[in-house]
């Protein structure tokens, strides 16, 4: 996890206790986020709770431009993960 500017770089692998560590670092800056976006491999991911956590945070700043839920994610153990927003 890496920031740049107002990017916030993640990796898909990341564990449950990266995902909290995550949690932790994003609430007192969501403000400042303008984007998180992925980086390095996106074979698989290590927590289904990542995927949970950017949900909450596109749904608590809608603005906020998440590549994982903005766009497909193909992912190369598991295919391509679509999402559909439902109002």
């Amino acid at each position: 996890m890496t920031i740049d500017g107002d990017i916030l770089e993640i990796e898909l692998d990341m564990d449950i206790e990266d995902v909290l560590e995550l949690k932790k670092f994003v609430a007192d800056r969501l403000v400042y986020i303008e984007a998180i976006s992925i980086v390095g491999e996106a074979d698989s991911f290590a927590s289904s709770s990542l995927l949970q956590l950017l949900h909450s945070i596109k749904k608590t700043k809608p603005s906020i431009t998440i590549d994982a839920i903005d766009k497909d994610l193909k992912l190369e153990s598991y295919g391509i993960v679509h999402w559909i927003k439902d109002d």
